[in-house]
Order: structure tokens, then C-alpha cells, then sequence
């Protein structure tokens, strides 16, 4: 074994390339000449050539050398540099591939600008057998470029197998769905398909994605947007022979009633639409079984009802109900129904009945605010976030006890709206607002904090702290045992039983001795 000198064979590569590329430049590169692998042009004074993959197709319209990160620098190599004028190679005729020979021999189908193919797909083009690139499932370019697309960009859509001479015999057209030959139905544009549902566009079957099944009615199935709920089964061929009507299981035979939108929905139940039996689904779903726009058979159907089967007839009628066990039966009659004009007055734990069960008013604080709200009511589908549902009930609560005779012993937290017919024999703790028309009965037990506008005809029991200002109207019945402080401007009629403390000044005598 020899050991290679690397850095006299990397200066013999590049005494060659200089070797080569000294005899001249080739023809400089032009913007509105096109490229394929192989090609050869120059810039600068330096030669390229065109890559023999993929990125050739990126040749045309990319001058080399480009900028970092641009098209050309994986479209174009550089041969070095070069001057003057070189001349082109003679293009080399293309290699003729071996024959295919596996299968029965024969060409496939002739390449149609347009079609639709699928990956590994086969198709001939002037002798040669050509096999599309691609994800089975995915979209691909092998309908948008010839195999023998001068621009590049077909060797990103097809690959060269072989050649070929004469034709394939046909095969048999594949089966549809469930192993029954022909194309199911056509898609048609807001159809309610569900998940798995199979439809043809085209002669080819395509069905319904399990997750992304909403988009179905809307987005045609073969296009960008499609692609995402559509997934492509195959081709087939003529139609789908029918199939018999599915049934609702065999305890239930017969169609139930029939949807109607002003009806109330709960989870289980069932309704039948042109024939078909849909199932309410369980909360939080069924909440979309009583909304507009969301009935059975509709585009958004699948938001609240399961598609169950067809029916024919209707279901025979079922015994009337019975009361439920004892634990959840309100025995003692139903509660006041609900009303919208109470809802002021539901509170936590309210207590109300309808369509014969009794219902709780929430003791939360947050939930129970929704007692309050018409939409919240029993009779609605978002009852449960206000109330409770207690249990089954039938007939009235019976009437409470006549009132009592005599008033409670303690009084109430507020004055009654109705005063009672008569006053009481007592006033009361709390004076009102406004004085009686009338006086009292009885006199109050201390004076008034504001005198009276006329004086008394009698004088009070009691005597005044003080004595008044003026003298009283109306003189006293007996004199005064001690005399006034100050003497009246007047002798008295009569004298005094007891001398005054100094005589007085006038000189006018008085009408008996002392």
C-alpha cells in the first residue's frame, strides 16, 4: 500500500483545473438562457457548470456566483478561472436506458401535462419510463413539469426507470370502498360528511380525515386546502352499488319523534330527521342540541347530535313513566313553580318545582347569582350552573296554618306595610316620623322638648323649676304664704297676715288699723 501526498495531489487538481479552464471562458452567462445540468457558461472571467441534481433546475435565471445563501451557489459550480474564448463542448447524446422488464412489458399510460399523479406513479414519455417522486398522500410537481422539462425542475418531480416499447393491457379499474366496485358519491360543496365518509372527485376516492373532519363540507377534496381533511384512497371506476338502509338497533324498532326547534334536548335523547335517528350527546355537548343552527342533519350538527342510523314506522308507545325510587322522590308535593317574574327573589337554596322536579337554587356564592337569570332557568339548557335538581315531585305542597291570634312575642325587624286597625295601648318605643292627628290617650310621662302654642287651661301638676317671667292670666285661688320679693305697683285689697319686712312708701293709710 502507497501513501498519497494530499498536498501534491490537491496542487496536480489545480495545475489541471487551470490547465483546463486556461483554454478559454465559455459563453458568459445570460438571464434569459436557460440551463440544464451540465451547462456551462462564465462570469468574471471564471467558468461554471451547471449541477447534475436537483438544484440544476435553479441554473436558469441565477447568475453565478451568487451571494452566500442564494440559488446559485447550489445551482453552480466553479470550474476556476479562465480567459479568452473557449469552445462549447459537443453535447453528448443522452444514454438510451435499459429496457423495463418487470411486469407484463409494454409502456404505462402516456404522460399528460396536468394529470394528477400519485408517488411512484408510472408514466412513458417518448420511449422512456419515467416514476413520480413524492409522499404517498402528499401533493407533488410531477403533473406540473414534464419528465423532459428543459428548466431542471423535472428532476424534483421524476426519476428515469427504463425504456419501453409497445403498450401495457389494461388492468382492472380498483374496487371502491368496502370492497364494493365504482366511485362513491361525488363531493358536493356543504354536505355534512362525517369522519371516514368517502366521496370521488374526478374518478378518484378520497375520505373524510378523523380529526380534521369539519372542513369536509367546505374544502373540495384534490385542492391545497383539501388536502388537510381529505385523504386520497385510490381511482376507481363506475358507481357504488347501494347499500341497505342502517336501522336502529332491533329494542328500539321504529323512528322516535321528530327534531323540532322549539324543543328542549338533554343527553340520550333521540330525535329522527328525514328518516335518520340522531342521538343527543352527553353534556357539555348536548348544550348545542336546543341551538339554532346546530340541528340534526346540519352542517354543524356534529357539535351536539351522533348520527345513530335510519328508521322506518314509529316507535310503539312506552308505558306512562313511574316515580322514581323513594331516595329521590319529594313526597311531600311540589314547590312553587319557576317564574320570571321571581326572579328578584331567588336566593341560595331557593326552592322551586318544574315539569315535576324540584329544583335548588345553588349555595354557592358565584353559581347561585345565575338563579337570578332567565337563561339560567330549569326550563333552559344551562340550568345546571344555577340549580340543583333535587328530586321528582307530583301534586301541590299543602297550604301552611291560618294565622295566630295574638301578634308574635318579639316584634318584627320592620314596620308592617298595613298599620293595624287599632292603636295600641302602649306607644310605641320608637317615635314616628310625624305627629298622630289625634292626641294620645294617655299623657307622656315627661314634658314635650317644645312648648305647646297655647298655654294649659289648668296649671301643670307639677310645679316649674324656675318661676316663669311673667306673671300668670289668672291669679292664683290662695295668696302666696310669704310675700313677693319685689311689692306689687298696687297696695292688695286685703291686707297681709303678716307684716312685710319694711314699711312701705306711700302715704296713703290703709282702711283698718293694725
Amino acid at each position: 500500500m502507497f501513501k498519497v501526498n494530499h498536498l501534491a495531489l490537491a496542487a496536480a487538481l489545480s495545475l489541471s483545473v487551470d490547465t483546463v479552464s486556461s483554454a478559454g471562458c465559455y459563453p458568459a452567462f445570460s438571464s434569459g438562457a436557460t440551463y440544464e445540468a451540465g451547462s456551462l457558461s462564465s462570469f468574471n472571467s471564471t467558468n461554471y457548470q451547471c449541477v447534475s441534481s436537483a438544484y440544476s433546475q435553479y441554473c436558469t435565471g441565477n447568475q453565478p456566483p451568487g451571494a452566500p445563501g442564494s440559488l446559485a451557489t447550489v445551482a453552480w459550480t466553479s470550474l476556476g478561472a479562465c480567459s479568452g474564448t473557449a469552445a462549447v463542448p459537443a453535447p453528448t447524446a443522452k444514454p438510451t436506458p435499459a429496457k423495463v422488464t418487470e411486469g407484463s412489458g409494454g409502456c404505462p399510460q402516456a404522460f399528460a401535462l396536468g394529470t394528477e399523479y400519485e408517488a411512484d406513479e408510472r408514466v412513458s414519455l417518448n420511449g422512456i419510463v419515467y416514476k413520480c417522486f413524492g409522499t404517498v398522500g402528499a401533493p407533488n410537481w410531477c403533473g406540473t413539469y414534464s419528465p423532459e422539462d428543459e428548466s431542471g425542475a423535472a428532476a424534483a418531480a421524476w426519476t428515469v426507470v427504463g425504456s419501453c416499447s409497445g403498450v401495457i393491457p389494461p388492468t382492472k379499474a380498483p374496487s371502491g370502498a368496502g370492497g364494493n366496485p365504482g366511485c362513491p358519491k361525488a363531493w358536493v360543496s356543504g354536505t355534512a360528511y362525517e369522519a371516514l365518509d368517502q366521496v370521488q372527485v374526478d374518478g378518484m376516492i378520497y375520505e373524510c380525515d378523523e380529526i380534521y373532519y369539519g372542513h369536509c363540507p367546505y374544502r373540495e377534496p384534490g385542492t391545497v386546502p383539501g388536502d388537510e381533511s381529505w385523504t386520497k384512497k385510490g381511482k376507481c371506476e363506475g358507481t357504488l352499488a347501494p347499500t341497505t338502509a342502517p336501522s336502529v338497533p332491533l329494542d328500539a324498532p321504529g323512528c322516535p319523534a321528530a327534531f323540532s326547534a322549539s324543543a328542549t334536548y338533554e343527553g340520550g335523547d333521540s330525535v329522527e330527521v328525514g328518516g335518520v335517528v340522531y342521538e343527543c350527546k352527553a353534556w357539555p355537548y348536548s348544550a348545542f342540541c336546543s341551538l339554532t343552527n346546530f340541528e340534526p342533519g346540519s352542517d354543524n350538527s356534529d357539535l351536539g347530535w351522533i348520527k345513530k342510523g335510519g328508521c322506518d314506522g314509529t316507535i310503539a308507545p312506552t308505558s306512562s313513566p313511574t316515580k322514581p325510587p323513594a331516595e329521590l322522590y319529594y313526597d311531600t308535593g311540589c314547590h312553587h313553580p319557576w317564574l320570571a317574574s321571581d326572579l328578584d327573589t331567588y336566593v341560595p337554596g331557593t326552592r322551586v318545582s318544574y315539569n315535576n322536579y324540584v329544583f335548588e337554587c345553588k349555595s354557592d356564592i358565584h353559581y347561585s347569582k345565575f338563579c337570578k337569570q332567565a337563561a339560567y332557568s330549569p326550563s333552559g339548557i344551562y340550568w345546571s350552573l344555577a340549580w340543583n335538581k333535587i328530586a321528582w315531585c307530583e301534586g301541590t305542597m299543602a297550604p301552611t296554618s291560618t294565622p295566630s291570634a295574638e301578634p308574635s312575642l318579639t316584634p318584627s325587624a320592620e314596620p308592617s306595610l298595613k298599620p293595624s286597625a287599632s292603636p295600641s295601648d302602649e306607644p310605641s318605643l320608637k317615635p314616628s316620623a310625624s305627629p298622630s292627628d289625634e292626641p294620645s290617650l294617655k299623657p307622656s310621662a315627661e314634658p314635650s322638648l317644645k312648648p305647646s302654642a297655647e298655654p294649659s287651661l289648668e296649671p301643670s301638676l307639677k310645679p316649674s323649676a324656675s318661676p316663669s317671667d311673667e306673671p300668670s292670666l289668672k291669679p292664683s285661688a290662695e295668696p302666696s304664704l310669704e310675700p313677693s320679693l319685689k311689692p306689687s305697683d298696687e297696695p292688695s285689697l286685703e291686707p297681709t297676715l303678716k307684716p312685710s319686712s319694711s314699711p312701705s312708701t306711700t302715704q296713703m293709710p290703709s282702711d283698718k288699723p293694725n
